[in-house]
Formats: structure tokens, C-alpha cells, sequence
């Protein structure tokens, strides 16, 4: 009984190494036979890899380096604030800034 154990336990583990032995050798026969679709793959999988990666960490320094409005635009749009109070609806919908 317990050979019997054995023998199966012996027999998947041959059989696991046999089918990892095929996983790693059938990509590689895949990029012998396409060498350039296979280059093509991976340089596409690393620019979308960059791109996301870039995006993920550069996003907070974008916006740390937003650039500080101008005089007259501040000036601008606390003349506008102060306007939208008086004037009516329609003509602030025409200086909508």
C-alpha cells in the first residue's frame, strides 16, 4: 500500500517535471521560430509596462510643478468673483471665464 503511495507520488512528480521541462522549452521554440514578432511582443509589453509605470510615479510630480498663475490672471478672476455678484446671469454666462 504504501509502495503503491510511493509509486503514484513518484510518477506525478516525474510527470509535474516533465510538463515544466515543456513550459520552458515551448516559449523558446516559439521565439526561434518568430524572432521578430517575439522581439515586437516584448518591446510592446515594456513600453506599456513604462508607460503605466511612468504615469504612476510622475503623476504627483506633474502636479507639484503645475505652474503658479499670473498676476493678471489672478487679478482677472478675483474681478470676475467680485462682478458675479452684481451682474446678471446672461452676461456673466458671456464672460465665463
Amino acid at each position: 500500500m504504501v509502495s503503491q503511495k510511493a509509486k503514484r507520488a513518484a510518477s506525478q512528480v516525474s510527470s509535474t517535471a516533465e510538463s515544466a521541462m515543456q513550459a520552458i522549452q515551448q516559449p523558446r521554440e516559439i521565439v526561434e521560430q518568430y524572432p521578430i514578432s517575439s522581439m515586437l511582443l516584448v518591446f510592446g509589453v515594456g513600453l506599456g509596462v513604462g508607460i503605466v509605470l511612468s504615469q504612476t510615479l510622475c503623476e504627483p510630480i506633474a502636479r507639484a510643478w503645475q505652474p503658479e498663475p499670473t498676476m493678471t490672471e489672478k487679478l482677472g478672476r478675483s474681478m470676475y468673483e467680485a462682478m458675479s455678484s452684481v451682474l446678471p446671469e446672461s452676461v456673466l454666462r458671456r464672460m465665463s471665464v
